[in-house]
């Protein structure tokens, strides 16, 4: 070989080097000019994170002050519900619009009187069948709207069986609809008692 064709070969061998180093740092800068850039969050100045710390402890404490108002709130109710004085006592036109339209006496608290009917497998071991009246009348027969009463908890009316007369403070909780024994439907005002009392037998 001819020191001219060395010398060619060398050259040669240098360039492909060069081109390769050249191709290669060019594509590292293109990688570095592709990355995405990422900044350092803020920094929190103490006045921020104490300021920060404030709002949680007072949003906490909101939270917390409504939670207890909400608690009060159904106890003062629970309380009322067992105590008679909040309870109306209707005249016999009031007791028949109820009786007429229940859903639009739904909340109201009233005193009725009645007379059980029906309280069996049928009706559940909480809820039971009554012809109710506003007033005790003469008699035991003549309470003559037919009523569902639906006990507060099963407990308030386990010892209330048929022909028991009760005396209730219930709210009105709106109509019920339930199939009869002859094959039709009868729609009847539903009220939950919340507190009863056994005055009496119409056996």
């Amino acid at each position: 070989m001819t020191t001219f064709t060395r010398t060619a070969l060398a050259i040669g061998t240098a360039v492909t080097a060069l081109s390769v180093l050249t191709a290669c740092a060019n594509s590292g800068a293109a990688d570095t000019a592709a990355a995405p850039t990422t900044s350092a969050a803020p920094t929190e100045s103490p006045e921020q994170a104490e300021a920060r710390r404030q709002a949680d402890a007072a949003a906490a404490k909101a939270r917390q002050e409504a939670a207890a108002a909400e608690a009060a709130k159904r106890q003062a109710e629970e309380a009322a519900k067992k105590d008679p004085a909040t309870y109306e006592q209707l005249s016999t036109r009031d007791f028949a619009l109820i009786a007429k339209n229940p859903a639009a006496a739904v909340g109201r608290k009233v005193v009725v009187y009645g007379r059980v009917t029906q309280f069996d497998s049928a009706t559940g071991t909480s809820q039971f069948l009554a012809r109710t009246a506003p007033s005790v009348p003469d008699s035991v027969y003549d309470y003559d709207q037919n009523t569902l009463i639906v006990g507060d908890t099963t407990a308030l009316v386990e010892n209330v069986v048929e022909n028991d007369l009760v005396t209730m403070h219930a709210e009105v909780l709106g109509s019920f609809t339930y199939d009869t024994q002859a094959g039709g439907s009868t729609t009847v005002p539903k009220l939950q008692v919340n507190i009863i009392e056994v005055t009496g037998s119409a056996r």
